[in-house]
């Protein structure tokens, strides 16, 4: 975050470098599943930030993707990445893809083979053409995914195309002191973790290759007490109402009482370590509650609550 000039976050960690998560054989596997027909016909959407997206379909037709997203290996290894203990914010947001394809719509999909195949170099004058059209690219125009702050504060996006002879399709980032980064794209199979909530972003079209398919899994800190800001702007346009506002009122209210639980633990410990002369009207001169502290983090927890709401009514 500090080499990108930008404040906030709840890690250091801004966007890391491509790392290996998943074999091609899992890779396949998700494709599979992505890529079929019931996904393609029930699960898949359109708004301002993509114009074709994949959501909300792992818990009814994608076991292998619901899986691979809630295991501990993968989540031991994003947490690792981002140096902070992560879990997925919700189910809903398990798997969000994201795709490109020459040829677009679902016919273009459905013919596409879940393999991740290498796919051809195309010719020389046009590989020429597409760098001179990459390297202009700044992703003020050309973009697979528009330039946004995502809703939840970290996401780990997985490269599900076999991208040795594209051109492109990096993410751009936009820095505290404007300027524009590109983060190198992963190769199949890999993936970047980034803190999308505090970074402005957009996925780089890709160019000289026939598609770009990328999976979206959104996470937040397993830590109730680790500041959260999540918010629902960019996911209302695009999921259904009453699936979306029941998950995120049971994650909101769960993580709510996971923190006054800590509190409650910590004042016990606290009363626990008076001398024993004290007594519970605190006559005996050490002070368990900071009135001052206990307030402004009541303050917090009802500001939280009051977010909950907001974004319901959204």
């Amino acid at each position: 975050m500090a080499e990108l000039a930008l404040d906030g976050g709840i890690s250091p960690v801004g966007v890391t470098a491509p790392f290996p998560l998943f074999s091609r054989e899992a890779v396949t596997e998700l494709r599979r599943e992505i890529l079929s027909e019931e996904v393609l016909d029930k699960y898949t959407v359109s708004s301002y930030i993509s114009a074709f997206q994949g959501r909300e379909y792992p818990q009814h037709v994608a076991p292998f993707v619901h899986a691979a997203w809630t295991s501990p290996e993968v989540l031991a290894a994003v947490s690792d990445a981002a140096g902070i203990d992560l879990v997925p914010v919700m189910d809903l947001e398990l798997g969000h893809v994201n795709y490109q394809l020459a040829q677009p719509g679902r016919d273009g999909f459905l013919n596409t083979p879940h393999e991740p195949w290498a796919q051809p170099s195309a010719p020389e004058d046009q590989r020429r053409r597409a760098q001179e059209l990459a390297d202009a690219d700044k992703g003020e125009g050309a973009t697979n995914v528009m330039f946004h702050h995502d809703s939840y504060p970290f996401v780990c996006v997985l490269m599900l195309s076999d991208c040795e002879n594209m051109i492109g399709g990096e993410t751009a980032l936009r820095t505290g002191d404007g300027r524009i980064v590109k983060a190198r794209g992963p190769s199949v199979g890999s993936c970047v973790v980034m803190q999308g909530r505090h970074i402005s972003h957009a996925a780089l079209r890709a160019y000289g290759v026939g598609e770009r398919i990328t999976m979206v899994t959104s996470f937040r800190a397993r830590d109730p007490m680790v500041h959260d800001g999540s918010v629902l702007s960019t996911i209302h346009p695009v999921s259904k109402a009453n699936r979306l506002n029941y998950q995120w009122s049971m994650y909101r209210l769960k993580l709510l009482s996971e923190r006054f639980a800590v509190m409650a633990s910590q004042l016990e410990k606290k009363k626990e370590l008076l001398p024993a002369d004290d007594d519970d009207d605190g006559r005996g001169g050490s002070e368990v509650v900071n009135v001052e502290e206990m307030s402004q983090w009541i303050d917090e927890q009802v500001s939280y609550l009051a977010n909950t709401k907001m974004q319901l009514m959204q």
